[in-house]
């Protein structure tokens, strides 16, 4: 690997660990009756659509109340979404701020305004400091910006707006289209693959392992 500088995380899965039956469980518990209520919601279009900021949070809860026929609160609808971190585990509370003295660090998650809101305050509260400020020059969520991994056009705008040179940056992402969508930008990625965990990859200084 050349001399990278820069290295953009994904956010669920190599810094969080999330589970979306989680999701169905809050749901079911609400009185949803279908037996796999992410999913059809999913099918539909419609957690694309909500990540890349083409609906309001209410205009979301509209089409889930209509697609799992219910009626269940915006309130209810927001908490079962938010019902999908597993854990946070120290060992990553503790790394990307290591990391960070040694790179120019970001995140990048695919997340809609509801998530994300809740995503940003999980992780300080969990780690009991400042982790986001501590870890990261920025977070990107794709609801801010409009795109989705794995679209170009997302890397691209990172890229512009911290003044990133592509063959200087790392992607690492547990998803593997995510890493081709940053590769035609010129990233340098890694698909993080279970079982291997983000700490794997890096020294106990904080430094990439070669």
């Amino acid at each position: 690997m050349p001399n990278i500088k820069n290295i953009i995380f994904d956010l669920c899965g190599p810094i969080i660990t999330i589970d979306i039956n989680l999701i169905d469980k809050r749901l079911h518990e609400f009185g949803i009756t279908d037996e796999h209520p992410y999913r059809a919601l999913y099918d539909s279009g419609l957690t694309k659509r909500f990540e890349a900021n083409e609906i309001t949070t209410a205009e979301f809860c509209n089409e889930v109340r209509t697609i799992l026929q219910t009626d269940i609160s915006n309130e209810q609808i927001c908490d079962a979404w938010n019902s999908l971190i597993v854990d946070f585990k120290s060992e990553h509370q503790l790394l990307f701020p290591k990391v960070h003295k040694h790179y120019r660090t970001f995140v990048l998650s695919n997340s809609d305004v509801v998530n994300a809101e809740y995503f940003t305050q999980y992780l300080n509260s969990e780690a009991g400091f400042d982790f986001v400020g501590q870890g990261f020059d920025e977070i990107f969520f794709s609801y801010k910006i409009g795109e989705r991994k794995p679209s170009p056009k997302i890397f691209q705008h990172i890229l512009a707006k911290h003044n990133l040179n592509a063959a200087e940056t790392l992607f690492i992402d547990d998803c593997e289209k995510h890493c081709l969508g940053a590769k035609e930008v010129g990233l340098y990625t890694i698909w993080l693959q279970k079982p291997t965990d983000i700490c794997e990859l890096f020294n106990d200084n904080g430094t990439l392992k070669q």
